[in-house]
């Protein structure tokens, strides 16, 4: 019963996106896969996870300089 659940879920949120269209022409029932819209949807993702990953490698980096900077590298007379 939850994979119905979890397979319908699925299904409206394609149809709320766009990439899935339900209708019925001349009496006949058809599904329509916009496959140029989940192309450039897709794309479109994959382009800002790039650009997340991105700007999160050089908040590391950053950190890491930081870390690196407040490190005295001297040892301690004693």
């Amino acid at each position: 019963m939850r994979a119905i659940i979890v397979i319908a879920v699925i299904v409206l949120v394609l149809v709320v996106v766009g990439w899935i269209r339900f209708s019925s022409p001349n009496g006949d029932p058809t599904i329509q896969v916009d496959t140029d819209k989940v192309r450039q949807d897709t794309s479109v993702i994959v382009e800002k996870s790039k650009e997340a990953v991105d700007s999160a490698a050089q908040t590391i980096d950053r950190a890491a300089e930081d870390v690196d900077d407040s490190i005295d590298s001297e040892p301690v007379a004693q």
